[in-house]
């Protein structure tokens, strides 16, 4: 099998959740990463099936049990020897590399620290205790970022400060600290069955009669079909950084009065969803930790979402390119922002206004800052994407 038919093989796997699908397949990749091998391992050896000799296959095939094995989050004697046995299995059979010409020696150093694996884990317990692989994306945040933040002149004390300040931060906007107010006065506008007063807003308690609330990371529902033979389904996410999974918290519009219609933005606005949950049935008897029915009011309000506004849409979209302008509100500056999950139009992307050059000759320079997991809580000013879909294009108008 030559280099063009291994890519014909592997363009042509189907993809399957959990697996990298190498659509332009690997012979054209440079600079590959530690995760691409990983990802190519998972599928290389089943295109090989057939096409190397039996003694390079079982070479192949234990040297990545030895890997997968490894790499269990727990282990006994019996899954150490399994290790064990994969180790010896490959020491037996990896003279064929140098006998096919394919390795010239293998006098590797991270080949002879397999040897030692079983005894480590042993003695030290698994290998994710002491992998050196989790920390590496470390190195960039704490070293190089905290590097280019400060003046290169005694930088140690600056990282150290700046490292403080991004932890401080992360910690900040991961607890959602306005919510708790928030819900409160939501709470007490329901008792009164009216909005509050900017004096009541002030005075409403931070206390809550629970410590916790159920709460979903995705909304998936049903908008206003604008033909009669077709469905439309959108879907909102509300989630925290999980894993490896980053932060996201997704745009909607939001009916606001009579004047909302299902095409058109007069009566919208628009609306950046942080929480969505729902009020539980059991709360704390006030002054005690015993548990008690919740108002009945509570049971009618459904799921409901909290939300930080953006300013209220200008009267019309601009002439030039037919996107409205999004202006971002400074906190609690406007709006209640707590309100149910029913008052959701649809989802919307919303476009930030990348700064422009200061000369026609100089190219924009975009903040480091700004990904696409931070660019709503980074940016100051928008554009109402009305062309990300069809969808979009026949209802922001």
């Amino acid at each position: 099998m030559d280099e063009k038919e291994l890519d014909q093989c592997i363009h042509c796997l189907p993809p399957v959740y959990g697996t990298r699908h190498f659509k332009n397949s690997i012979s054209a990749l440079s600079q590959v990463s530690g995760s691409e091998r990983k990802d190519m391992a998972r599928i290389l050896l089943g295109c090989l099936v057939g096409c190397i000799p039996h003694d390079l296959m079982l070479t192949f095939h234990t040297l990545l049990d030895f890997i997968y094995i490894s790499q269990y989050p727990t282990h006994d004697d019996q899954t150490l020897k399994y290790l064990e046995d994969a180790l010896e299995v490959y020491h037996k059979h990896k003279h064929i590399l140098k006998t096919l010409g394919i390795r010239d020696h293998l006098n590797i150093p991270k080949f002879h620290s397999l040897v030692h694996y079983a005894d480590s884990i042993r003695s030290l317990g698994t290998t994710d205790n002491y992998n050196t692989e989790m920390f590496e994306t470390l190195h960039i945040d704490c070293a190089k970022k905290a590097w280019r933040a400060s003046n290169h002149r005694n930088e140690r004390p600056q990282m150290t400060k700046w490292l403080e300040r991004r932890e401080k931060i992360a910690m900040f906007e991961s607890l959602c600290a306005r919510f708790a107010k928030a819900l409160n006065q939501y709470i007490y506008s329901m008792k009164l069955g009216r909005p509050l007063t900017s004096q009541e807003q002030e005075r409403a308690s931070s206390y809550l009669p629970f410590s916790c609330i159920d709460t979903f990371h995705t909304l998936k529902f049903s908008t206003v079909s604008l033909s009669d033979d077709q469905v439309e389904h959108n879907m909102v996410r509300a989630r925290p950084a999980m894993g490896s999974e980053p932060a996201r918290f997704d745009s909607v519009v939001i009916l606001r009065d009579d004047n909302a219609e299902a095409t058109g933005v007069q009566g919208t606005r628009i609306g950046h969803v942080k929480v969505i949950f729902e009020l539980l049935a059991m709360i704390y008897e006030h002054g005690s930790l015993n548990d008690m029915h919740a108002p009945e009011e509570w049971a009618t309000q459904g799921p409901l979402m909290y939300v930080k506004w953006y300013a209220n849409l200008p009267a019309s979209a601009d002439p030039v390119h037919m996107m409205y302008e999004v202006r971002k509100l400074a906190l609690g500056a406007d709006g209640t922002p707590i309100i149910p999950l029913s008052m959701i139009r649809q989802s919307c992307q919303l476009i930030p206004r990348f700064p422009k050059p200061k000369k026609e000759c100089i190219p924009t320079t975009i903040p480091t800052d700004w990904t696409s997991e931070s660019m709503l809580d980074r940016a100051q000013n928008f554009l109402l994407n009305n062309w990300a879909t069809k969808y979009a294009y026949q209802t922001l108008w």
